[in-house]
């Protein structure tokens, strides 16, 4: 039995077979068409941010929304000083995202431990299927305060409620990631003696990291998500915390300063991972 070359270049003869520089073959997009990079992508960003900021005064100016509804930028970021020089903004944001990582790194955990037989078995898929549907189809915020009767007011159930959230799409994604996997490839490696272990962390793991890595951002940002979810049901901290005393009390600066901040922490862990992604896919 003979096997297919991974590659098939075209035949070469003479001294063309010698001078001709090897082409390396890619697949997809290259680097260079993959948009703007670096500080370009920053600065874009920056402008968008400024961009922003200047419609939402505009809009103050113009008196279009009332003042309890919509506070000028400059009050939210008076009020956004002030917490922050007394240090109250500070423990609100340890306990949120506290709450977010841990949940965030729970969910990665299962999720990685379920994907894997998801993508090789159809059984387990068949069985799983109802169950993932199920924690999908119920709203957090009813499901929520069921959790935390059942486990309790403390941080478990705040971080159960992130990883419940988390959970799906990160697991969906290395799933996708696994079967996207050319399966000649696998093949190739289980011909040349690979277990599959060594074929999962050789071969798979390396040509699924973009989709698995995109599953990971949008879990991330979907964790501080659920930490918000899971303050606004029961807690004494936390940016949730902070926005329904805010909303109770109609401070409508502060109610900013706790949705803005939860953002930039969303943001920020984006930010980390798109990072990661640059450092790891370097070979593409």
């Amino acid at each position: 039995m003979t096997s297919t070359p991974l590659v098939a270049d075209e035949p070469i003869s003479g001294t063309a077979a010698a001078t001709r520089p090897r082409r390396r073959r890619r697949s997809g997009v290259h680097r260079r068409d993959r948009g703007p990079t670096g500080t370009r992508s920053l600065l874009i960003s920056t402008v968008a941010v400024l961009i922003g900021f200047g419609l939402w005064e505009l809009i103050y100016a113009l008196d279009i929304v009332a003042d309890y509804s919509l506070p000028s930028p400059w009050s939210v970021i008076h009020e956004w000083w002030l917490l922050a020089k007394n240090g109250v903004i500070w423990h609100h944001v340890y306990a949120t995202t506290r709450e977010a990582l841990l949940g965030f790194v729970m969910a990665l955990v299962v999720a990685a431990l379920f994907a894997y037989p998801l993508a090789k078995s159809r059984l387990f898929a068949s069985v799983l299927s109802p169950y993932i549907a199920a924690t999908q189809a119920m709203p957090m915020l009813a499901l929520a305060p069921m959790l935390v009767v059942w486990f309790g007011l403390g941080l478990f159930s705040h971080v159960l409620i992130c990883a419940v959230i988390v959970f799906f799409p990160i697991m969906v994604s290395i799933a996708v990631g696994l079967t996207s996997v050319d399966r000649t490839l696998v093949d190739a490696a289980a011909t040349e003696g690979a277990g599959r272990w060594a074929t999962l962390r050789h071969i798979e793991l390396p040509l699924a990291l973009r989709p698995i890595l995109a599953g990971v951002k949008m879990g991330l940002t979907l964790s501080f998500t659920g930490a918000i979810v899971a303050e606004f049901v029961s807690s004494s901290e936390g940016l949730g915390y902070l926005m329904e005393f805010a909303r109770g009390q109609y401070n409508a600066p502060l109610l900013f300063v706790a949705a803005l901040t939860m953002v930039l922490l969303a943001v920020v862990g984006y930010v980390l991972v798109n990072v990661l992604e640059n450092v790891l896919i370097d070979w593409e």
